[in-house]
């Protein structure tokens, strides 16, 4: 779909249905733009409040037909609750809403009258929001596909050539970040047998040669040489091959910081020996969702080239139970020469992180940025509209919150004291990969700590944000893309 910015009248613009916001609660002739459609429309959209069919609430729409007063058919009305409530989130919401409903109404073009002088980081929200809302996966169905409503394009019409080129910049960016988030939803979305480890490796050699990335690849010949021996322990049991993936950006000059991101790459997770309950094991297709996230933040990171060196990391293998499996009680030995006791092999996800995170010091980074559908406890603890933070670093962490805060993909901050690290003490290794059962969220990330040495670090977990996140218009049931925004605003706020 095509989002642009045309300079014009709105009245005379040829499109199928022009799309005016609204404050809930103040006269609707306070502003230009809903003053002059109502004028054009002879006071359909007074009448409209007048009846109270009506009133701004935020996300509440209403489609009024112009009979022809101006030359699009279809005038429609969005809530954006109240003016000194409204915020780049509540743009997201209000152009999600309108742009579904308009979608499902049929509507193939939108024109959005906008103020020359519009803030940039509402008209970006409200692209994202649009583009992110009408997201569809479709690609393993055949039927009821002609049945399925698209829009084909959004424009923002503003009446003076002054304010588009910040607007336009605005657009841009938006169509970018939403780009980004959605080729992360595809990825999270992929049934298993669609994307194996080795599929997902050639899916970021393709991003990396569009957007201009370094892209290289460790096979497991590669993976077995340089010592990646808890990755590998974790891929023993399944006949699909494990790829280790490193993406970078270099931008041009010398003297500047490095930022790694690092995603954790399970593309299919039955839970090895100790096997996870057969209901809901489908879903278990999106336990690669970190990397998916990493890897739609590098193509966004590639497009709009930051003064910032970043790397992106990705362990991706099967967890899949055989007789060539690991065990519980089995010993092996991690990238940095750590060992680990396996308790449970359905705690894959910490043992192909611990190589990546070890990894990620040959960099010398000055930050590293993990992500993981970890846990199911952060789900109990914090359910599905934030991730849980823990790290090494407040000053990184504090950067998260605040990238959390603009994009609206939050975090929220979990303790990380030392007296957690006797959860994961082992008679047998340096540690074992569970705790006691209790606080599983952190004993997931104080696992992790061990092997995050040498640079500041926080971990995302993000099990209850990267599916089903609830409550959003421009989030579906399934994958949500959750991590790619975030990731960016911080590299973009650095």
């Amino acid at each position: 779909m095509d989002v642009n910015v045309m300079v014009g009248d709105f009245k005379s613009a040829a499109v199928d249905a022009l799309v005016i916001g609204v404050f809930e609660g103040e006269e609707y002739t306070r502003s230009g733009i809903v003053r002059v459609a109502d004028e054009a429309l002879n006071g359909a959209i007074r009448r409209l409040v007048e009846l109270g069919d009506f009133e701004g609430k935020h996300k509440q729409t209403a489609v009024l037909y112009t009979n022809d007063a101006v030359a699009a058919p279809r005038l429609a009305v969005v809530g954006l609750g109240k003016s000194d409530q409204f915020d780049a989130e509540k743009a997201r919401e209000a152009a999600g809403e309108i742009a579904c409903s308009l979608r499902d109404l049929g509507v193939k073009t939108i024109g959005i009258p906008t103020p020359s002088d519009a803030p940039p980081e509402m008209i970006q929200a409200a692209t994202e929001g649009s583009l992110l809302a009408l997201y569809q996966f479709n690609q393993h169905k055949t039927e009821g596909l002609y049945d399925v409503k698209e829009l084909d394009a959004i424009t923002y019409i503003v009446s003076d050539q002054g304010g588009s080129p910040a607007l336009e910049e605005a657009v841009v960016l938006g169509d970018t970040l939403a780009r980004g988030t959605m080729l992360a939803r595809d990825l999270s979305n992929q049934p298993g047998n669609k994307l194996t480890p080795t599929m997902l490796a050639e899916k970021a050699q393709q991003v990396a040669e569009v957007s201009g990335l370094d892209c290289e690849i460790f096979d497991l010949a590669e993976l077995k040489e340089k010592g990646f021996g808890t990755l590998l322990a974790v891929a023993q049991g399944s006949e699909e091959e494990p790829r280790f993936i490193a993406l970078e950006y270099v931008p041009e000059g010398g003297d500047i910081d490095t930022v790694v991101l690092v995603g954790k790459g399970i593309t299919f997770d039955t839970g090895g020996i100790s096997l996870k309950p057969g209901k809901g094991m489908e879903e278990m297709k999106h336990d690669m969702s970190g990397a998916a996230a990493v890897l739609g933040a590098m193509q966004v990171i590639g497009d709009i080239k930051p003064d910032l060196h970043v790397v992106g990391l990705i362990a991706a293998t099967e967890n899949m139970p055989s007789g060539t499996a690991i065990k519980p009680g089995d010993v092996v030995t991690s990238y940095s020469g750590k060992t680990v006791e396996i308790i449970n092999t359905d705690a894959e996800g910490r043992l192909v992180l611990a190589d990546a995170l070890g990894y990620a010091a040959r960099y010398e980074p000055r930050a590293v940025i993990d992500l993981a559908t970890l846990t199911g406890a952060v789900i109990v603890a914090l359910g599905n509209l934030t991730a849980g933070m823990m790290g090494t670093d407040q000053e990184l962490m504090d950067r998260l919150r605040a990238a959390g805060e603009k994009t609206h993909e939050r975090v929220w901050q979990l303790p990380l004291w030392d007296d957690y690290d006797e959860q994961i003490k082992s008679d047998t290794a340096d540690a074992k990969n569970v705790g006691d059962g209790t606080a599983g969220t952190i004993a997931g990330a104080v696992f992790l700590k061990k092997f995050a040495e040498g640079y500041p670090w926080v971990h995302l977990d993000i099990a209850g944000t990267a599916w089903d996140m609830k409550g959003s218009s421009y989030v579906p049931k399934t994958a949500s893309g959750y991590g790619v925004r975030l990731l960016v605003q911080v590299v973009q706020d650095w």
